[in-house]
């Protein structure tokens, strides 16, 4: 029986034991996941877009009719109502039609603001899985970096014993010992400051991803990134996004020269009146009916102005979308380069550089153990592999961040 407890406590402490062990990697994946939860942009933006939509219904809706009440002709020196034939208890109703097309301009001004708003969404959205990718990049390198100068820092200790035993036995000098030691203690300090490197970088990484635990590591290989396409700069929502302020402003202009129609005003009033005429018979009650118009005489100070204001905010519409083609333009042709220059620069490091520097470490050591290298070459052919070794890294990390910057610029979703 005490077997069998203790057979199950095994198995329930693997059990528990393997969602642990998942949880302690976060993958690019899992941190772009999480960003997007706990980003509060995109509710923001959208609450502003849903309100954009909302006022554009009620732009295009007349405004409401006025309730009139009121006494007409009431005599002062005995304030009776049925003393004069002219006085009138009056109820009304006025309603107010704007001019021309004024409603649907306004409308659809309205809706070209919430799809500038949708569009513009996207785009930060689009940004945020950019800026994580970098983010999360930046943190892979250090922790790789920590690996890599980890395990040189292995080599460099079996260097010293080899030092030490040459030295006891009288085949190398103290020198050679001490300077050992002292790359030993360089390669120590190199690791703290690549320590405070990764806390930096995980800093940067875990401000977008919410409550998460701090003790957190990378996988072991870098995840592939879609490989960017051709930019398509019609479909980039900050492209989308300028377009919708264009038709904006254009639907501002049509909403101007609606001001050169009249605006009309429709007055329906019912008079009731109380006493009796001469002749003994009740008055009767009075029902009138106005229309009210406005008269676009003087269009140089009000009309045009506005007219005008409205053409310069179109213009500065269409300049502000030429520039973001332009600049878009730009960024993909200086990052598409930067990325090619990266992937040539990193496959020769990953086909020659890296292979020749650690045969030439190989080799250093077997010549200073025979006592054909001096300790000096022996010590810059350690230095010179891990130094290429993190360049390699460097450049690896520093072709998937140009990576996720081209598919942000492509303009399709991926």
């Amino acid at each position: 029986m005490l077997r069998l407890f203790m057979l199950c406590g095994v198995v329930l402490a693997a059990l528990t034991a393997r969602p642990l062990l998942a949880a302690s990697t976060l993958t690019l994946e899992e941190s772009i996941r999480l960003a997007l939860e706990n980003d509060p942009g995109f509710r923001i933006n959208e609450a502003k877009s849903a309100a954009l939509k909302e006022q554009a219904v009620a732009d295009n809706a007349l405004p409401d009719p006025k309730l009139k009440l009121g006494l007409m002709n009431f005599p002062t020196d005995t304030f009776k109502r049925d003393q004069e034939p002219m006085t009138q208890v009056q109820v009304g109703i006025q309603q107010m039609f704007p001019a021309g097309d004024s409603l649907k301009y306004k409308s659809q001004r309205t809706l070209s603001r919430s799809r500038a708003q949708d569009h513009q969404s996207e785009n930060q959205r689009r940004q945020l899985v950019r800026d994580v990718r970098q983010a999360w990049l930046e943190w892979y390198y250090w922790h790789r970096a920590q690996e890599v100068v980890q395990a040189n820092r292995n080599l460099y200790r079996n260097l010293v014993r080899v030092t030490e035993s040459q030295y006891a036995a009288g085949r190398q000098q103290q020198q050679d010992v001490i300077r050992a030691e002292l790359e030993l203690g360089l390669l120590d300090d190199r690791l703290v400051d690549i320590r405070n490197q990764m806390e930096e970088a995980w800093a940067r990484l875990a401000r977008y991803l919410g409550e998460i635990p701090t003790a957190m590591t990378p996988p072991e290989q870098v995840p592939e990134l879609p490989r960017p396409q051709s930019p398509q700069l019609d479909e980039h929502p900050v492209i989308q996004a300028a377009r919708a302020e264009v038709e904006a402003e254009q639907n501002g202009v049509s909403l101007a020269r609606q001001s050169y129609k009249p605006s009309w005003m429709l007055d329906v009033t019912y008079g009731g009146r109380e006493g009796l005429n001469p002749d003994g018979s009740g008055r009767s009650d009075f029902l009138s009916a106005m229309l009210l118009m406005d008269i676009p005489l003087f269009t140089d100070s009000y009309q045009d102005r506005k007219v005008a204001a409205g053409k310069q905010q179109l213009q500065g519409a269409l300049f502000s979308l030429r520039d973001r083609q332009r600049a878009l333009t730009q960024q993909w042709e200086v990052s598409h380069a930067r990325w090619n220059n990266l992937a040539d620069r990193l496959a020769r490091y990953q086909d020659r550089l890296l292979p020749m520097a650690r045969e030439n470490a190989r080799s250093a050591l077997q010549g200073y153990q025979s006592r054909e290298t001096e300790f000096n070459a022996l010590m810059r052919a350690r230095i010179m592999q891990l130094d290429t070794e993190l360049k390699a890294l460097r450049l690896r990390i520093d072709h998937a961040t140009a990576q996720a910057q081209l598919i942000y610029l492509a303009g399709a979703t991926q």
